[in-house]
């Protein structure tokens, strides 16, 4: 399975220049990869993929020579192929749009109700800043992940440097291998969240491959077996990080939602402002196919009726390349994505020195 962290090739050795998106990068797959599946703008993508196609087309059509005039005049599979792409275009966008409707819809609720999300969030972001002593917590996506990632750093380096910790040498050998594997992981989350793209949101693309679940489970499982062995700043740290480590999952788990809010929207607008135009052409193209109508122009010797079937073609086939655009990046942070639990699909690895 393709991590997401070789799509955003961000791993902890990789260094700060491969950081910078579109820059850095010695690998040129890596970086196309990179950009298809995350970080490219999706209107470019589908104008990239339509180009793609089209130049596919033109060159079957010149390899395999068939008389594209003879397919227009006397066959009306031409014509048969754009009607059924009419009519689906018109279906598909009337079905993605009373989704995007239907989705708005359940936004709609009684001011008690806005009233209790408003207080949970405020209710969230106090018990954080008790955990984190670190004053009030931002609601900005980059900023709260930053204040998170600094409360979290906060307990390892407690855990770490604690003078009141327990003196068994396996309980101390197994809280410091948690605690360098959690610093690493947060380097990485750091790293990333320098990053800006305005297409997708690299702060919420930084954790989508974190192990939270993983790490919370093993901070239990550190307090349940060497519970006697551990001081009570010990447990005090290891509580306290378990309560971040659960707000960082739950809060991330959010952030996604309203990213695909977000994703949803864009791609509604989108296909509204393309699809009527394309319908208009699709028609226009069906007239002008019934009337024997086509531009005499060419392009580099290509044959007239080759030509613009082709260009029709793609043009019409444009609303579902859209589609498919946004999907890719949708689906690509849903698969990533871990579900508001603690287990998860991954082998449970322990840690080294547990083995």
């Amino acid at each position: 399975m393709v991590s997401i962290s070789n799509l955003a090739a961000d791993t902890a050795d990789t260094g700060a220049a491969s950081d910078e998106p579109g820059g850095g990068s010695t690998n040129p797959v890596t970086t196309l990869v990179r950009w298809v599946f995350l970080y490219g703008d999706r209107r470019l993508l589908a104008v990239a993929t339509t180009a793609v196609i089209l130049s596919a087309l033109l060159v079957v059509g010149t390899v395999w020579e068939f008389e594209m005039e003879r397919l227009v005049t006397e066959t009306r599979a031409v014509q048969t192929l754009f009607n059924t792409l009419l009519g689906g275009i018109i279906l598909f966008v009337s079905v993605v749009l009373s989704i995007n409707t239907a989705a708005l819809a359940q936004e709609f609720a009684p001011l008690q109700v806005k009233l209790a999300r408003i207080q949970d969030s405020i209710e969230f972001q106090i018990e954080l800043e008790e955990l984190a002593d670190e004053g009030v917590s931002p609601a900005g996506l980059k900023p709260f992940l930053g204040y998170v990632v600094g409360a979290i750093h906060g307990e390892t380096e407690s855990l770490r440097t604690s003078e009141d910790s327990t003196d068994d040498e396996q309980a101390r050998a197994e809280l410091r291998a948690f605690v360098d594997e959690l610093d690493t992981q947060l380097s990485v989350i750091e790293q990333r969240i320098g990053r800006t793209n305005a297409q997708a949101s690299i702060v919420l693309l930084s954790t989508l491959d974190y192990p939270y679940a993983r790490h919370i489970n093993v901070t239990r499982r550190l307090k349940s077996v060497h519970g006697d062995a551990l001081t009570d700043a010990d447990h005090e740290s290891l509580a306290t990080l378990l309560r971040v480590l659960t707000i960082l999952a739950s809060g991330r788990e959010y952030f996604t939602t309203l990213y695909f809010k977000r994703e949803l929207r864009n791609l509604s607008s989108n296909l509204l402002v393309l699809s009527l135009p394309v319908i208009v052409f699709t028609a226009y193209v069906l007239l002008a196919m019934d009337a024997g109508l086509f531009p005499r122009t060419t392009l580099l010797g290509l044959g007239s009726r080759l030509l613009y079937v082709n260009l029709a073609f793609v043009i019409a086939l444009s609303p579902y390349v859209l589609l498919s655009s946004y999907m890719l990046r949708i689906l690509t942070v849903s698969k990533h994505s871990l579900e508001s639990t603690v287990f998860t699909l991954e082998p449970d690895v322990e840690l080294e020195s547990e083995r």
